[in-house]
């Protein structure tokens, strides 16, 4: 009821929306079909007689009727399918008289001709009211599809609805549904509330076009492919005589099954084509248009149906999944309103329920596609393992390790600094020689290691190097720096000492002014030394950050065999580079002192910095590793530092199980079975994680 100025108005509520309201007592009836050229047709015979209508309603109504509809309980935490109470059992199966699917099909077929369709619900007990007549009450237990062709609605000047079912045959009697039995499904109508538009009104003009054409063919087809004509006669025929003359031509002329005939034209007639050929009436590109027009109006992507005018390789898949996302979607939430608002409260309460088309099959994509999503999600921490299954198909597993959840280890909150780990070498010694190491044997080598290097520079010692160590205050990358410059000063030293011997020898001209081995011994201690020192400050820093305890027992004796080994090829490499820069200064008339300061200063200078930067990784990833392994860490994770080659930049965040090899196939940072080159300049680290990848 409508109040104004204290008054009932005496119309409908919902006459408040239409163009043209409906006093109190109205009758909508149904739209029939429309008019074409010097003919009127149904909208069902529209669909009939034309493949464009025909096939977008077919397209769109079989990629509904497809889809399962799912009823989801929603009052709870999260949304539970529903598959046991009656209303979800209605809606797997909602009418007795019909399959599932074709009962959809129908529905959406209807709904896209007519604009609208009506359900009719029946209900489980039939009685006799007060007044004896018949009537229906309870739950509702089928649903009765109602063309709308055959349904008036009956508006009363309350609003209330009736819906009026009738064959046609007053004998067979006359349907009056009340509101509460019926659920209308109305496409929008800019005219009523109570009727919908049917899709075909907006193509009249273009389905006038389309059937206008298939005429004219089929006419043109009719009379042989014979193109309109005059005759011309050179003198004057009475009416009968024309008559007679067109019936003549027609019936020699006319007809499929009189092409290719010949003409034969008596008393000086002529004989003149009027027809535009097809060609010029544009026929191909107007009956395209008109497929075109089609699919716009009822709002589906051309290559759906074939129409691959403007398809690629690269988007045609794209507008297929676009038939769901984009066409079907809105009829779906559409449909989906409806029933919630009209057939769901008969169950449950408003909001207790949801009714939806699973779109999920539909859209997943192809398998390789899937597959990638899936680890992407795995991986990330989104899904479990059996959410991943689920996504590529596949049956879930019954190992409780796939419903949990597992991500990155290298990610950490923002502000969070991640422990961050070189590692370069597999280790092979057996894990048990870490805990029947004595402390013993570390401080005796320590002791020997001290002594040897007094003779050599009196500077550097463990215990010089972690007492300047212990003033260092931060994360492990200030441990690397600091470990880096003093590897830089004490080979710094070494090499000016190198740089002296070279330069008495070439003035005193004592023949082989560099011997190599007569060096390998201070460079090896001086190596083993700081080498002992990396990897007790690095190991103790990574096995404190992981909760564990770092001994370097199990990896003494490679200290010492690496240092000599890396002192030899040091020693030798100066030797080669000082023999071809003295040929060159005699080629070129140097003096030899200032190719010596040359070399030293650049080349070898530059040699020494890539050597400490490189002796702190590869010493201080081992001893890292094995400080990680004895505090329990179960995988590691790459993480580049500033400006990583591009190999490198590509490793970022990969996490692989401790034992294991990266996709590279090294062990990680500095590790020299990828190559000198991997090596060399390499400032990327590892982070390790106690948890499992």
């Amino acid at each position: 009821m409508i109040i104004s100025g204290g008054q009932a108005l005496d119309f409908a509520p919902q006459a408040l929306g239409e163009t043209t309201p409906t006093l109190s007592n109205g009758y909508f009836y149904a739209q029939q079909g429309l008019g074409l050229l010097n003919q009127f047709a149904t909208y069902a015979a529209l669909y009939r007689a034309q493949p464009a209508i025909a096939t977008l309603v077919d397209k769109i109504a079989n990629a509904a009727a497809r889809l399962t509809v799912k009823v989801w309980d929603v009052t709870g935490d999260g949304r539970v399918q529903d598959t046991s109470s009656a209303y979800a059992k209605l809606i797997a199966r909602p009418s007795t008289e019909m399959s599932p699917y074709a009962f959809w099909r129908w529905t959406f077929s209807t709904y896209e001709v007519f604009g609208e369709a009506f359900w009719y619900k029946q209900r489980a007990n039939i009685a006799k009211d007060s007044f004896g007549r018949t009537v229906q009450s309870g739950p509702v237990v089928n649903l009765l599809p109602m063309h709308p062709s055959r349904v008036a609605v009956h508006r009363k000047e309350d609003g209330q609805v009736e819906y009026i079912f009738t064959l046609g045959v007053a004998s067979a009697g006359i349907l009056y549904a009340p509101e509460e039995d019926v659920v209308p499904f109305l496409r929008y109508n800019p005219e009523n509330l109570m009727r919908g538009l049917s899709r075909l009104e907006p193509l009249r003009s273009t389905l006038l076009n389309e059937d206008a054409a298939r005429r004219a063919n089929a006419s043109w087809w009719l009379r042989g492919a014979r193109p309109s004509a005059v005759i011309t006669h050179p003198g004057e025929l009475s009416a009968t005589a024309q008559d007679r003359l067109k019936a003549k031509f027609d019936a020699a002329h006319g007809g499929v099954d009189n092409m290719a005939g010949t003409v034969v034209l008596e008393e000086g007639m002529t004989l003149v084509a009027m027809q535009l050929n097809a060609e010029e009436m544009q026929y191909i590109e107007s009956r395209k248009m008109n497929l075109q027009e089609a699919c716009m109006v009822f709002d589906v992507p051309p290559p759906v149906v074939h129409i691959l005018d403007h398809a690629t390789f690269s988007n045609i898949t794209e507008q297929m999944r676009s038939m769901y996302r984009d066409t079907m979607s809105p009829r779906l939430e559409d449909m989906e309103s409806v029933i919630d608002y009209a057939l769901l409260p008969e169950f449950f309460a408003p909001g207790a329920r949801e009714t939806e088309f699973d779109m999920t099959e539909v859209l997943r994509g192809d398998f390789e596609t899937r597959a990638d999503k899936a680890v992407t999600l795995r991986q990330s921490g989104i899904f479990t393992g059996n959410q991943a299954l689920e996504i590529v198909g596949m049956p879930k597993s019954d190992d409780p390790e796939m419903d949990k959840v597992y991500a990155n280890a290298a990610l950490v909150p923002l502000g969070v600094p991640a422990q961050r780990v070189s590692i370069t070498e597999a280790v092979p010694p057996d894990p048990q020689q870490a805990a029947q190491a004595q402390q013993s044997a570390r401080g005796a080598q320590e002791a020997a290691s001290d002594a040897a290097a007094s003779e050599i520079s009196k500077a550097v010692t463990v215990r010089s190097v972690m007492g300047k160590l212990a003033r260092v205050k931060g994360s492990k990358s200030a441990i690397r720096d600091a470990l880096t410059d003093e590897h830089r000063k004490e080979l710094g030293k070494l090499f000016d000492r190198q740089r002296a011997s070279v330069k008495a020898a070439l003035t005193t001209k004592t023949a082989g002014v560099f011997d190599p081995s007569a060096w390998d011994g201070d460079l090896a201690s001086i190596l083993h030394t700081l080498s002992q020192a990396t990897a007790q400050a690095i190991g103790a820093k990574v096995a404190a950050d992981l909760g564990g305890k770092y001994s370097s027992d199990e990896i003494t004796e490679w200290l010492l065999s690496n240092s000599q080994a890396t002192a030899k090829k040091i020693n030798q490499a100066t030797a080669d580079e000082i023999t071809a820069a003295l040929e060159r200064a005699a080629d070129d008339d140097e003096s030899d002192d200032d190719t010596i300061d040359g070399l030293f200063d650049g080349t070898i200078e530059a040699r020494k910095n890539q050597i400490s930067l490189t002796r702190v990784l590869v010493v201080g990833g081992l001893a890292a590793l094995v400080a990680a392994r004895l505090s329990g860490a179960r995988t590691k994770t790459w993480s580049t530092g500033p400006n990583p080659r591009a190999d490198h930049a590509e490793m970022n965040g990969e996490t692989v199980p401790l034992g294991e090899l990266f996709s590279n196939g090294m062990n990680g940072p500095g590790d020299y079975s990828g190559g000198a080159d991997e090596v060399a300049g390499c400032n990327c680290d590892l982070d390790f994680s106690t948890e499992e990848s």
